[in-house]
């Protein structure tokens, strides 16, 4: 039996539990034995007499799910979730487990005794009834998909956005503690237990403890970092009951104390309360995490060989899950093997690997240590005091937790009014928020969220140049391209060809002389250089357009050879580089279709001055003659071609 969570009992315990399972008492509690067996229960949708529908028999210790094609789901008698495709004898007494004995009770085997009357085999049960009862019971119940109905330990919310907590063991909600099994409509299945939260009537606050030792790291931003990092550990604690989730960069050198920031945080959270690990994968990581929606730590996510995917597969689930987004990989019965992902990722390096893109940078809030000053002591992290103000402050965010939508939109708004915006706002209003609900049961003044959104928004501004739109990531890497060299063995960027087409005064005088040729450079007028400079461009898909007060880059939709080398390995490959063209501000399509080097193509017209480090030359100091217009061309040779 394949169950997904613990393997199978041996032959031995089987045999051991049948042969000392205890007969169950006749159910009302002294009528004799029957004189005939009883007959097997009968099944139909509606359930069979005797029991309700999904049920193998009246208050089961197993409780079936549903079917999702060959395999049967249950909850097994320990409330763990298990799949079988048969069900045989040996798979029902492993689902029954402990309660092996109402097992035997409801399919008793009979035998008939001298007097006539049927009494039951001791410890022994009728296999083909018992599987019977249980097709019928998880047929009836009809498709299941563990994917969107199972939940693992960790924090979710249901439909009204109430908190729920399942340390596996025990389920908190509504103030309550539950049972693992069925819970507002999903799975919660039985599990090795996380640490609970305190239960102290009166439990001592923990958060200024854990502030003054968080201050004790050499942050670079030292009125920011401490209080962001109580948030990160908060959003940890709560992470899959949250519409979103930061992802966390740690960059630390060496002997900045990182190591004992991340044992810091492992008590806080406790024993497997945190996934923590030094050299993962990503099908390493969403194997551990399950159904699950406990934090993931990665440490030492360093810049790794550029032809290994390591590092952008584990950042790009990184990015799924800050939207409890779904992933997916192939499988060996060619079915797929994926799931929707709810962690919170703190990943932790010297350096922040190049592998990231502009989407993966939008979900980042960065914090960095500087290294400790000589000589200063090591803390002393006692284990079970700082587990201890761990699951107090569990405890803390999980009773004001009713307070969260209100919370959250405050300091949004306010981060808002701050030019944070976007994504930024998604980030730091979670952490913000979540800070506060632990420094605070009431909700913050405007003095308080005023002055931290704009430290916010300075932070979130200088740390802006790392992020860009995919429109600016392609005119970035266009410009940086270099062209074939010319005979003599130079090496001009895409940028430079397009100075010296446009005319203007930062093209490279080398360049501006190549073009010259064998004349001298008063020989050749500026149109005509212009003219060489865009025959090399068409080559790539590209010419300068327009005129001197307005000159424009025309980039080609069709894929020319020129340009597919150009985004060659890049995001923008195959073509896709005409939608960030078409984002650039200002870009227009071209009316008409230009021809380049002999071959047609519809595009963009970009200004000039949308792009980065053209825009901020001194184009009016052009003399010369404008650069060809964007007409539509009589001839190739008019079109630089």
């Amino acid at each position: 039996m394949d169950n997904g969570y613990g393997s199978a009992p041996t032959t031995e315990e089987i045999r051991d539990a049948l042969d000392n399972a205890p007969e169950m008492p006749p159910a009302d509690g002294g009528s004799k034995p029957p004189v005939q067996p009883p007959k097997p229960t009968g099944g139909g949708r509606g359930g069979a007499p005797g029991r309700k529908k999904g049920e193998i028999f009246d208050d089961c210790p197993v409780t079936p799910l549903g079917i999702n094609g060959d395999y049967h789901y249950f909850l097994d008698a320990s409330g763990q979730m298990r799949k079988a495709k048969k069900l045989d004898g040996h798979v029902a007494m492993s689902l029954f487990g402990h309660a092996i004995g109402q097992l035997c009770y409801n399919f008793a085997e009979w035998k008939k005794e001298d007097s006539g009357e049927f009494v039951r085999k001791p410890g022994r049960f009728d296999a083909y009834k018992a599987g019977m009862a249980m097709y019928t019971a998880v047929g009836e119940l009809g498709p299941f998909n563990p994917d969107n109905s199972v939940r693992d330990v960790g924090a979710w919310t249901d439909d009204d956005g109430n908190l729920i907590y399942h340390t596996g063991d025990v389920i908190y909600y509504k103030g309550e503690k539950h049972k693992p099994g069925r819970l507002a409509g999903k799975i919660y299945p039985a599990r090795p237990p996380i640490p609970h939260p305190g239960e102290s009537d009166t439990p001592t606050d923990p958060v200024p403890e854990i502030m003054r030792t968080l201050e004790t790291w050499n942050w670079t931003v030292p009125d920011v970092h401490p209080f962001v990092a109580l948030g990160m550990i908060c959003v940890q604690m709560l992470c899959g009951a949250l519409d979103w989730r930061p992802v966390f960069w740690l960059l630390a050198p060496a002997g900045a104390g990182k190591s004992e920031l991340q044992k810091l945080i492992k008590l806080l959270h406790g024993d497997d309360g945190l996934i923590q690990t030094t050299d993962a994968t990503k099908s390493g990581i969403t194997s551990k995490i399950g159904q699950s929606s406990l934090p993931v730590a990665v440490d030492e996510l360093e810049p790794g060989d550029e032809r290994s995917t390591k590092e952008k597969d584990i950042i790009a689930l990184a990015r799924v899950a800050a939207s409890g987004g779904e992933w997916f990989r192939g499988s060996a019965d060619q079915s797929g093997v994926g799931g929707k992902v709810y962690s919170a990722f703190l990943f932790s390096s010297i350096l922040i690997p190049g592998v990231m893109k502009t989407q993966d940078v939008q979900r980042l809030i960065r914090l960095e240590l500087k290294p400790l000053d000589e000589g200063i002591a090591k803390l002393n992290l006692q284990p079970r005091t700082w587990r201890s103000r761990g699951e107090k402050l569990k405890q803390l965010l999980m009773q004001r937790w009713e307070t969260w939508p209100e919370r959250l939109s405050i300091w949004r708004h306010e981060l808002e009014v701050n030019g944070v915006m976007g994504r930024d706002a998604d980030n730091w209003s979670t952490v913000l928020a979540m800070a506060d609900m632990a420094m605070q049961e009431a909700m913050p003044d405007e003095g308080t969220t005023s002055s931290w959104a704009k430290k916010i928004a300075f932070v979130a501004s200088a740390g802006r140049e790392d992020t860009m739109n995919d429109a600016d990531a392609m005119v970035l890497h266009l410009m940086g391209q270099p062209l074939e060299p010319w005979s003599r063995g130079d090496h001009y960027t895409v940028a430079q060809w397009i100075l010296a087409a446009a005319n203007l005064p930062g093209a490279p005088k080398s360049l501006v002389a190549q073009l010259s040729g064998d004349s001298s450079y008063d020989d050749v007028d500026a149109r005509e250089r212009q003219k060489r400079a865009n025959e090399k461009l068409a080559r790539f898909g590209l010419r300068v357009a327009g005129t001197k007060a307005d000159p424009l880059l025309f980039i080609a939709n069709k894929k020319i050879q020129g340009l597919l080398d150009l985004f060659k390995g890049t995001e923008f490959a195959g073509g896709a580089w005409s939608q960030s063209a078409s984002r650039i501000p200002g870009a227009k399509p071209a009316p008409n279709p230009l021809t380049l080097a002999g071959i047609p193509s519809r595009g963009q017209l970009v200004p000039l001055s949308s792009i980065p480090g053209l825009s901020s030359l001194p184009m009016d100091a052009a003399t010369v003659a404008d650069a060809p217009a964007g007409r539509k061309p009589t001839s190739d040779v008019d079109d630089f071609g």
